[in-house]
């Protein structure tokens, strides 16, 4: 069997199960997937493969929940058993040597709450000896049991992850309920085949893009297998083939749900920072390219102060709290805080959101201080919510906030935060 991707314009399904939504994009391919025919829980599931090579090729094997039990994705889930994207052209793993050709195999798991609030966690492989995956064919499996899931390239196993490095959590009544001790990896998945050109991985990794005088480029397939574990085919059980050399990939360990008292949010001044978080507020971030960090430290005459450093373009920092109604802050309410820019590189702007679960957020680019010193910054709350999300197009809805402040600048930068806090302005 062969997935071919040639250059030619195509109008389908613009998402992996094929529900209403059309685009139109200049190459094709082709598409595997064993929904409504195929559906398991637990067990080994394997294909070998030819994969594609070039800048913009990403083939890949992978499971979606057939159910979504626990609300869409990626809280219900999503398993990668084999990606691999622009194989052949020049290598920008850390290490990597000058002219190593890029021939990295991933295996990862996509779990957590909704997007944009999920996370995802995996491990990178090579064939022995830098072998391409583009060069000949391979085997690329999982083995799933209750509570573990593990990677394997042509048998070896390269890594795992436990259900203590995953959780799924989802919106009910206004508030997060967790999907229990293993979901979402214990609900019926399908299986997916497809090879992708760009997208957000590939188009922007290695050498950048898409190079058209690649293609066409194929995805071939020998075969696809699943099978039952011998030992207790209901939980797994039995297909282990275990080494201890394999990486046990950390994961993510379940946040904590939070819960406001009766007074979270309200006026006439609501305190959310000063030496410590309001109760039912904790720090949280989208860090997706591993480029912030956050701490809170000691500094002289004020306490404990929010210290955060962004050493790229990509990520944010942001109080999450439970779904909160402040509309009332919309009359003459103000968003305050102290704010002490550390350095920064350039001038980039700094942006203040509030959210209510992407897109639907509203930002706005404050004027900064002057590096190194402390000043005050007051925003007006009904002001920030009607510019809207300068991003996506959506606007954070008042009675629903889920991120009572977001800070995002969008360039290298380290700053502090002190006093933050909701208050009425003075007439």
């Amino acid at each position: 069997m062969k997935y071919c991707r040639q250059k030619r314009q195509f109008t389908g399904p613009d998402n992996a199960d094929g529900n209403p939504g059309t685009r139109t994009l200049p190459y094709t391919s082709a598409k595997l997937r064993s929904v409504g025919k195929g559906n398991w829980k637990y067990g080994r599931f394997e294909v070998r493969a030819k994969l594609p090579y070039g800048q913009g090729t990403w083939p890949a094997f992978w499971m979606l929940p057939t159910d979504w039990v626990y609300g869409g994705w990626a809280a219900s889930g999503e398993i990668d058993i084999m990606e691999a994207v622009n194989l052949k052209t020049a290598s920008t793993e850390t290490g990597a040597a000058d002219g190593e050709l890029e021939s990295r195999v991933f295996g990862s798991l996509h779990y957590g709450k909704p997007w944009p609030d999920n996370v995802f966690t995996g491990q990178a492989t090579h064939l022995p000896g830098n072998v391409n995956p583009a060069d000949d064919f391979h085997t690329y499996a999982i083995e799933w049991e209750e509570g573990e899931i593990r990677w394997y390239l042509d048998n070896v196993h390269f890594a795992t992850q436990r259900a203590d490095g995953w959780y799924s959590q989802h919106m009910e009544d206004g508030v997060y309920v967790s999907g229990g001790k293993n979901a979402p990896f214990d609900q019926k998945f399908h299986m997916l085949l497809n090879l992708a050109v760009g997208g957000n991985w590939a188009a922007n990794a290695n050498d950048g893009g898409i190079d058209s005088s690649v293609f066409p480029q194929t995805l071939a397939i020998d075969y696809v297998r699943v099978y039952r574990c011998s030992a207790d085919r209901w939980k797994g059980k039995g297909c282990a083939a275990v080494s201890e050399e394999a990486k046990l990939v950390e994961g993510t360990p379940e946040p904590e749900i939070l819960i406001g008292d009766g007074n979270f949010g309200k006026g006439p001044v609501f305190n959310v920072y000063n030496d410590a978080l309001a109760v039912g507020a904790a720090f949280d971030g989208y860090d997706p390219k591993k480029v912030v960090t956050q701490e809170e430290v000691d500094e002289e005459g004020r306490g404990k102060v929010w210290k955060i450093t962004k050493t790229g373009d990509v990520g944010n920092v942001y109080l999450r709290a439970p779904q909160t109604d402040m509309s009332h802050w919309m009359d003459g309410g103000e968003l305050v805080f102290d704010l002490n820019i550390v350095s920064k590189e350039g001038n980039p702007d700094l942006l203040i959101k509030m959210d209510s679960g992407w897109p639907n957020a509203s930002d706005i680019a404050i004027e900064q201080p002057a590096v190194g010193t402390w000043s005050e910054v007051r925003i007006n709350v009904a002001d920030l919510i009607s510019r809207g999300n300068r991003f996506a197009g959506g606007k954070a809805d008042i009675s629903r906030i889920r991120n009572i402040l977001v800070i995002e600048p969008l360039g290298p930068m380290t700053m502090k935060v002190d006093n933050i806090r909701f208050e009425y302005a003075s007439k």
